[in-house]
């Protein structure tokens, strides 16, 4: 419970209908993939399309428009370490777990971890959040973006550059390579990335147009970056086609504990830097929390989607590793910007402050169940259709036991909300023993499948 200051502002009509259009775009995607209505060279021309023009369009436009003289260097400085803390600690992690080492793996689970999808995803969550209370969060998203463009991921690089050249000598032991050229061709990459450039641009011109983009530029450059945002989640949903396909332990376990930091650690870690790094103004901690606040949700963004483009063509299994990452990291990512979202727009200094946090809770609850049960009935049909997978694996007869209990969670979490409160001793236990005979009789009885 944080004290914040004005009057709480009900985001339901900005926030669900950005989560909605998000994912539903994203879905259209990946329904388009699985249909096959898009070829190879299709989708890596989209690919080409966003990543050379729309997404610099963007980053420079608004970079052009920033006024430098408000932005708040304290906060940027707490996403910087932040950011390079998940960045190295996933490295050293990665480098005691893995046997062999592979510094491809190395650098790829740092960068998976640290960079995230802030342009496609984040921004219409932000916008959905703050366009009346602090509109001018939004710009951090492009502020930020260098941070692991520039700095962290050349790390990375290096690292899946210096194991490519080892698995490359194996083969090939008379062949010697120069780390000369090897820092030659990152810097090169990095400095040739187009939001590099237009990042560095934005900067130069922002100076020399006095933070106003003219006319002229603005009405090139608007249409452009007003494709990107579509283009971008649907292009999302195409990359998730078909990365599903190499379950096995280790990559779950893996890609688990991938998802775990970004989206669990990265938001507490940053949270804790801005109390750390944003000083109070005229003695007042508001604009402290409220930093600290959007620095947990701007860190909950899932992994950006140009991590699989960093993997080594011949590394099958990381490659599998990267995608599935993606998409499990994406999928988690929404609930839990739901609820981050949801528990942003509490206002603490009103009298009534419990019934209000009780209230949002509740209602936070119901949508999140609403949801999960619909989720939860699909993966069963699923799972009912295609009985014979729960008599050959252990892993898919488990994943039923597991889904059956949240769709039970589920529809008691709705069922609650229209019991009449407040409810007296034996009313409470008798609705708690229902609870858990359910779960009981479920769980038992699944093992018999």
């Amino acid at each position: 419970m944080n004290d914040t200051t004005g009057d709480a502002i009900n985001v339901d009509s900005q926030l669900y209908p950005a989560l909605i259009q998000v994912f539903t775009i994203i879905g259209v995607g990946y329904v388009a993939g699985q249909l096959n209505l898009l070829t190879n060279t299709q989708s890596a021309g989209l690919s080409r399309f966003i990543s050379n023009f729309a997404l610099p369009a963007v980053v420079f436009k608004n970079l052009v428009n920033i006024q430098f003289s408000s932005v708040s260097w304290a906060f940027l400085a707490s996403i910087f370490v932040t950011k390079a803390i998940v960045f190295f600690l996933t490295g050293i992690l990665t480098g005691i777990s893995e046997r062999p080492r592979n510094y491809a793996r190395i650098g790829l689970y740092a960068i998976m971890t640290s960079q995230s999808n802030d342009f496609a995803l984040m921004l219409p969550i932000i916008t959905a959040v703050y366009q009346y209370t602090h509109p001018d969060y939004q710009r951090y998203l492009y502020l930020a973006a260098p941070i692991s463009l520039v700095i962290l991921n050349p790390i990375g690089f290096f690292l899946i550059e210096i194991q490519t050249r080892l698995d490359d000598q194996k083969k090939h032991p008379n062949r010697k390579w120069k780390r000369g050229q090897l820092i030659k061709k990152i810097l090169r990459n990095v400095l040739l990335n187009p939001i590099v450039i237009c990042t560095i641009l934005g900067v130069v011109f922002n100076r020399i147009f006095d933070e106003h983009l003219p006319i002229i530029l603005d009405s090139i450059l608007t249409p452009v970056a007003q494709s990107f945002s579509a283009t971008a989640l649907f292009y999302l949903g195409l990359t998730m086609v078909g990365k599903l396909k190499h379950f096995h332990t280790h990559l779950v376990i893996t890609v688990l504990i991938l998802s775990f930091i970004k989206l669990i650690i990265n938001p507490l870690l940053l949270r804790q830097a801005v109390y750390l790094l944003v000083k109070p103004t005229n003695g007042s901690l508001n604009n402290t929390i409220d930093y600290s606040n959007f620095g947990f949700l701007f860190g909950t963004a899932p992994t950006a989607p140009s991590i699989i483009f960093y993997v080594p063509d011949y590394d099958v299994g990381l490659q599998a590793i990267a995608s599935t990452g993606l998409v499990l990291s994406t999928i988690l990512a929404g609930p839990i910007m739901l609820i981050s979202a949801k528990m942003i727009n509490l206002r603490t200094l009103t009298s009534d402050v419990t019934q209000e946090y009780e209230a949002t809770l509740q209602k936070t609850t119901y949508d999140v169940s609403c949801i999960s049960l619909f989720c939860t009935i699909i993966v069963l049909i699923g799972f009912c259709l295609r009985h014979r997978l729960l008599r050959v694996s252990c892993i898919h007869k488990y994943t039923f036991i597991f889904v059956g209990l949240q769709m039970i969670h589920s529809i008691w979490a709705i069922a609650v909300q229209y019991v009449q409160q407040p409810l007296n001793d034996t009313s409470n236990f008798l609705l708690n023993f229902g609870k858990y005979f359910c779960f009981y009789y479920f769980l038992t009885h699944s093992s018999m499948i």
